[in-house]
């Protein structure tokens, strides 16, 4: 099949984190960039545990997060969320809304946003980069495969490791 040529800014939602001041104590995630040197594919938990809060940004299992800030930006740190839980200000969250969750993550994780990162003085992506960002994508169906495909060859290396 064809692959059509579009936008990433079509296909998702973008988050960018929220101040720790916001939040107190409590049993919820809050990733911290630290936090992604800890986990492979899958963000299930972070040093910090924080009480939900109406008023930031919930972010979903299932989203792809990574840094947006600083020198991290260049060790292409992706995860996919595996819990609903929040991000800090140093994070941001693409929400997948008219594209595969693990298509998403594999494209991401295989072409490094850093490369689109402004760099000029300290690394940083945000909206202006990530939205005309142009990418390659098939149908619904093969998008699932690729996806789960990547999946699968990322569990084998995670057990050979």
């Amino acid at each position: 099949m064809t692959w059509e040529q579009r936008k990433l800014g079509e296909f998702v939602k973008i988050i960018s984190g929220d101040a720790p001041s916001t939040f107190i104590s409590g049993s919820c995630i809050y990733v911290k960039v630290d936090d992604l040197n800890y986990s492979d594919r899958i963000q299930l938990s972070s040093s910090n545990l924080v009480n939900i809060n109406p008023k930031a940004h919930l972010v979903n299992k299932g989203a792809t997060i990574f840094p947006k800030r600083g020198a991290a930006i260049m060790t292409n740190k992706v995860r996919i969320m595996g819990k609903d839980g929040y991000l800090d200000t140093n994070m941001m969250a693409l929400i997948p809304e008219e594209i595969d969750k693990n298509f998403l993550f594999t494209f991401i994780q295989k072409t490094g946003l850093y490369k689109i990162a402004d760099t000029s003085t300290i690394p940083q992506i945000n909206n202006k980069h990530i939205e005309p960002y142009m990418i390659q994508v098939p149908n619904d169906k093969e998008q699932e495969c690729v996806g789960v495909v990547f999946e699968k060859i990322d569990k084998i290396i995670t057990l050979h490791q």
